[in-house]
């Protein structure tokens, strides 16, 4: 009850009065057509661009990592279309929570839901293994009945922030997706899903430093990976298909892509299995390398002690 109460304060407070703000504006926005939204976004992402940051010189440094054989005004002008899509993941968190059914049904489309069926017809629980994407919110839409017709509930992944109203915001986003949530601490939860037969959406393509973290190579350098994915693959016996979005060009709605089934996965071998996941992932980002979340700090913590964000690079 305390909680709840804290929660409601929140709202009053007038650090989040242009939270709230951003909120009422960006419902108001998804009234419009799409390809109207999608050129606003655009507009924001331009904007973001222009504005010195933290994020863009972590995002530029990714981008200097991961395609250096880019010129240095290639790998910026890969830089400024990654924050326009940036400024359109904004709008699509929007879109995610207050775009009819209908309209959405519009502008999705599942290629190789054939694999996902043939998966779930193993009378197991699905594991779609993700990644981190501008337009991730539009990923959880797999899960939606319309959309995703005739498959299990889905399960997805949350992740809590320090500000009560954005944490409300995206939980309900994502709960009109998904049947329930869990945190990265709740696997035993995450492990009851699969074996009630239900899907998971789980994304294992960021940093993580802990006791099951693996160097695996993204694009030629060690990047810390969380590898747990492994282990409950192996408790559950359930297939494991990777799972990626794409956004089409000129407003033309979204892909969500499912891969078939990866074969032996798990192996004896974590690494090796996370390193098959990571060249899927590779080939995936180089089709639209801007629509990767590149703002995340993706190479820190190696083993080595190598810092590439440091400020001798």
């Amino acid at each position: 009850m305390k909680a709840k109460q804290e929660s409601a304060f929140a709202y009053f407070h007038p650090k989040n009065w242009i939270i709230i703000l951003v909120l009422a504006l960006t419902r108001t926005l998804v009234l419009l057509p799409y390809p109207f939204i999608v050129k606003i976004g655009e507009l924001l992402g331009h904007a973001l661009y222009r504005i010195p940051s933290s994020r863009s010189q972590v995002a530029l440094r990714n981008i200097q990592l991961c395609f250096p054989n880019l010129s240095s005004k290639e790998q910026n002008n890969l830089l400024r279309k990654h924050f326009i899509s940036l400024g359109i993941g904004f709008i699509e968190v929007g879109i995610a929570r207050w775009k009819p059914a209908k309209k959405l049904k519009q502008i999705v489309r599942v290629q190789g839901l054939e694999n996902l069926q043939d998966a779930v017809a193993k009378n197991k629980g699905v594991i779609l293994l993700s990644a981190h994407f501008t337009l991730l919110e539009i990923s959880a839409l797999i899960g939606r009945n319309n959309i995703g017709v005739g498959l299990p509930p889905l399960v997805g992944m949350y992740r809590l922030g320090n500000n009560p109203i954005i944490n409300r915001f995206f939980r309900n986003t994502r709960l009109r997706s998904c049947e329930s949530l869990v945190t990265k601490n709740e696997v035993k939860n995450l492990i009851r899903a699969l074996k009630d037969k239900k899907m998971v959406w789980y994304a294992a393509d960021q940093n993580f430093i802990g006791k099951n973290a693996i160097p695996v190579k993204f694009f030629g350098h060690d990047a810390m990976t969380n590898a747990s994915i492994t282990r409950i693959a192996e408790i559950t016996g359930c297939p494991v298909l990777p799972f990626l979005p794409r956004r089409l060009p000129d407003g033309e709605g979204y892909v969500l892509e499912i891969h078939p089934e990866i074969d032996a996965f798990p192996s004896n071998d974590p690494k090796k299995d996370m390193e098959r996941m990571h060249r899927i992932l590779e080939t995936h980002i180089l089709k639209n390398p801007e629509q990767y979340y590149w703002v995340h700090r993706r190479f820190k913590g190696s083993a080595s002690g190598w810092d590439p964000y440091g400020k001798e690079n």
